[in-house]
């Protein structure tokens, strides 16, 4: 159903009068949009654009400085019927037009007011862009000298041939590393290091520099004029950006998306170049390590952030060119908003519906963005929090305001002012009113199921260390991790050839002892007496060097599975008296130590305290994920630490608890947890020790609203480091 336009406004006998042109600089250009022909008109001086559809152009061709405004709309009025502008579309025309300087008139003292209000809208609007800390502009050269210059070189990479060179270069170096993923995972721990920053942040401007290059001869390529170059900073990072709305003028939007994907495209020529010099070169080598940087940034940045639509970098501008649907991201909002005021509201939208095959992409584009971008906000004011945590405070209650406080603001003041609800004023609020309660309800009165989830690793509740009680050279090993022993097996054999030698040398001397007594019976029983007490004295001495001697043999003490990563390194090493070779555990019980947020595991057991019954937790091993197994809340108390227990829980070893970069064991926390032991009856033999594992505890029904909150903070302390946020 198409929306009814009001003809007439009670403010065209402001403009009625007025006498106007455009400015004899204006530059126009001829655009095609879904079949519809819009004209874009240009200030060259001040870098200005608007656009016009055909019946805007037609409206503003009959301005001629000799013509009123009024008598321009009744001649087009006439030539178009109900095609042509309404008064109010052409107030709009014309205050657009005087804002971008576009146009030239003696514009009386009732105009002027009506024409300021959409040039105070752009200050406004330019005030907010100023204000914004995490994105301000710089600019400093102007390059379109330097574009002209260089085109003659730059233009042959430009044209079909470079578009096959480039093919080919991505597509090779795409085939050459994709037998080296392994390498290239591997190679990102390193990447993402801080001895690394200094490198990756040189490499990262260089490459925005080359981007934002590709954007600016792409543009000087089509004819387009490129006047300025500067640093913009994203979240205080400086990054250059260019200026190349020239190709907003441009009739083709083939050479429209082609501006667009300037930069993408040598990005990706670059990272091919620097993949085949990274596989070419010494992975300890500072060529290596840039290579890698160069490559991981113009590949992986280019794809997440430039191509992608959902922010409006790159990818946003040719998804609208593509589509063919101008100003995407503000129709997509406007027709979102539309479809409430026309559905709940019952109010008659005074702009025309978009066409059937335009309101599906702004539909599903409005509503991807505004998620997208508001977990885009949480993640920058997660990343500044951990570097400047007050500012990552302000940050989230100017987000508060910017995503909450101000839309309700807004939407409470339309409802109780806007003039379009006359007479559906009371339905509107109703309808706001219930949708606001059923929100609140669900949110917060509502209770569902709720959980903790934690990552913890296996260890046995019943183990003991095998330690070596006689110094020695390990001679054999005979024994392997994993391996299931019993008491008495022998694991490791150890050779001292000093102690070998005072065996020796102790039976020796006990055998010249002996024949000497049996010599002393014949001739003094005082002499024997003597020898014997000194072979009392020996055989003590020989039995203690036997005992020792045999406890070179290192054995299990327990049933169990031997635990010992390291045994087979063994061979050829001297080990002292007490070292720890390995350790036997027994496998009936395990216990799946977790790592929780204090607060967290408090609420666990307060809930134990208030259903002593409710003592389960669900146990899921990252080796097998699809299988579930339950296990028992141990009765120990809980204690907070400061240290995991394995590196496999922290980040460098493959998990997701937050460890201090600066440790180099990798097992200092960033901030101490409360470890929860989770017993596991292991009587299928579904666990062994040393296994990683994620647990879920069940807390009962809570309403949503406690849990996102409890989750936030948690979430911004735990990034922040510290105890007040």
């Amino acid at each position: 159903m198409l929306a009814l336009r009001p003809t007439f406004s009670e403010s065209w006998y402001r403009v009625a009068n007025l006498k106007a042109k455009l400015r004899a600089s204006a530059q126009i250009s001829r655009q095609f949009y879904r079949g519809e022909r819009w004209y874009v008109v240009r200030d060259p001086a001040g870098n200005q654009y608007h656009r016009l559809s055909a019946p805007a152009y037609r409206f503003v061709g009959l301005l001629d400085g000799t013509r009123t405004v009024a008598e321009a709309w009744d001649l087009v009025g006439g030539h178009l019927a109900d095609d042509a502008p309404t008064q109010d579309e052409v107030i709009q025309i014309l205050s657009q037009l005087h804002a971008a300087n576009l146009l030239e008139s003696d514009v009386t003292p009732d105009a002027q007011v009506l024409l300021r209000r959409h040039k105070k809208m752009q200050t406004r609007q330019w005030q907010q862009r100023a204000m914004n800390l995490l994105f301000p502009r710089i600019p400093i050269w102007d390059c379109d000298r330097f574009l002209v210059r260089w085109m003659p070189v730059v233009r042959p990479f430009l044209s079909p041939l470079g578009v096959g060179l480039w093919l080919a270069m991505v597509i090779s170096a795409g085939l050459y590393l994709a037998p080296r993923w392994g390498e290239l995972v591997d190679a990102a721990q390193n990447a993402i290091s801080p001895n690394n920053w200094i490198y990756l942040w040189a490499s990262f401007v260089l490459i925005k520099f080359i981007h934002e290059l590709g954007h600016a001869f792409a543009c000087r390529r089509f004819g387009g004029e490129v006047h300025e170059m500067g640093i913009m900073f994203l979240v205080f990072v400086p990054t250059p950006y260019v200026d190349a709305s020239a190709a907003w003028a441009f009739p083709s939007r083939w050479a429209r998306m082609f501006v667009g994907a300037g930069g993408m495209i040598i990005e990706l020529f670059v990272a091919s170049i620097f993949a085949f010099i990274w596989g070419n070169t010494r992975p300890d080598s500072l060529v290596n390590q840039l290579s890698y940087n160069i490559m991981l940034i113009a590949s992986v940045s280019t794809v997440l952030f430039n191509a992608n639509p959902l922010l409006r970098y790159d990818g946003y501008y040719m998804l609208s060119d593509w589509l063919e649907i101008p100003n995407l991201a503000n129709k997509s909002r406007e027709y979102l908003w539309g479809l409430f005021k026309r559905h709940l509201f019952r109010v008659k939208d005074r702009q025309p519906l978009p066409p059937w095959g335009q309101r599906a992409w702004l539909f599903l584009y409005a509503v991807a963005a505004g998620i997208y971008r508001v977990f885009i906000g949480v993640m920058i004011i997660l990343l500044v929090s951990t570097k400047v945590p007050v500012l990552g405070i302000l940050m989230a209650l100017s987000a508060v305001a910017t995503w909450l406080v101000l839309p309700v603001v807004k939407l409470v003041k339309y409802l109780l002012l806007d003039p379009e609800l006359h007479r559906k004023r009371i339905g509107a609020i109703a309808w706001t009113a219930g949708i606001v309660a059923m929100i609140v309800a669900l949110v917060g009165m509502v209770r569902f199921d709720a959980h903790f989830d934690a990552a913890g690793v296996i260890e046995p509740l019943e183990r003991q260390a095998v330690r070596v009680e006689t110094e020695g050279i390990v001679a054999q090993v005979a024994a392997f991790d994993g391996q299931k022993v019993r008491a008495g097996d022998t694991i490791v054999v150890l050779r001292n050839p000093q102690l070998e030698a005072q065996v020796a040398q102790l039976e020796a001397q006990l055998r010249a002892l002996k024949a000497k007594r049996d010599l002393a019976i014949k001739e003094s029983q005082s002499h024997r007496l003597m020898f014997e007490e000194q072979i009392r004295a020996v055989e003590d001495q020989l039995n203690a060097a036997r005992e020792r001697r045999d406890k070179l043999t290192v054995r299990a003490e327990m049933d169990g599975m031997l635990i010992a990563p390291r045994l087979r390194d063994l061979p050829g090493s001297y080990l002292k008296k007490g070292s720890q070779v390995a350790m036997v555990a027994s496998l009936e019980r395990l216990a799946l130590y977790a790592m929780l947020d204090q607060n967290d595991a408090h609420m666990i057991y307060q809930r134990r305290l208030e259903q002593p019954d409710a003592t389960s937790a669900r146990v899921r091993l990252v080796s097998r994920k699809g299988d579930e197994l339950v296990g028992q809340i141990d009765n120990r108390v809980p204690v907070v630490v400061r240290k995991l227990r394995s590196r496999a829980l922290s980040y460098e070893g493959g998990g997701d608890v937050p460890t201090d970069p600066s440790d180099k064991e990798g097992l200092r926390l960033q901030t101490p947890m409360v470890e929860v032991p989770v017993v596991l009856d292991n009587s299928g033999r579904n666990f062994l020790p040393g296994q990683r594992a994620y647990v879920r505890f069940d807390i009962g029904k809570r309403p949503l609203i406690e849990n996102w909150v409890r989750r936030f903070w948690q979430l911004l302390q735990r990034h922040s480091q510290s105890k007040w946020v």
